[in-house]
C-alpha cells in the first residue's frame, strides 16, 4: 500500500511539475532569474566573510598559544620534547 501511495504521488508530482513551466510568462521567468543571481551573489559573499572571519580567528588563537607556549616555557626554564 504504502509504494502505491508513493508512486501515486510521485506520478501526481511529475503531472503537475510539467504543466507549470508552460504557464509562466517572459517577465516572470527574466525576474526570478535576477532574483536568484543576487540571491546567489549575497549568499556567496556572506560565506566568504564567515570563512574569512574564521580563518582570522584560528590564526589569532595559533599566536595566542604560541605566545602562550613561549611564556611557560621561559618561565619554567626548560623545552617539551621533541
Amino acid at each position: 500500500m504504502k509504494k502505491l501511495l508513493t508512486a501515486g504521488a510521485l506520478a501526481a508530482t511529475m503531472t503537475f511539475g510539467a504543466i507549470a513551466p508552460a504557464l509562466a510568462d517572459g517577465a516572470a521567468s527574466t525576474r526570478n532569474i535576477l532574483i536568484g543571481g543576487a540571491a546567489a551573489a549575497v549568499l556567496i559573499t556572506n560565506y566568504n566573510h564567515k570563512v574569512r572571519a574564521k580563518r582570522a580567528e584560528q590564526r589569532a588563537q595559533a599566536r595566542r598559544q604560541a605566545a602562550y607556549r613561549s611564556y611557560f616555557y621561559r618561565k619554567h626554564g626548560y623545552y617539551p620534547p621533541n
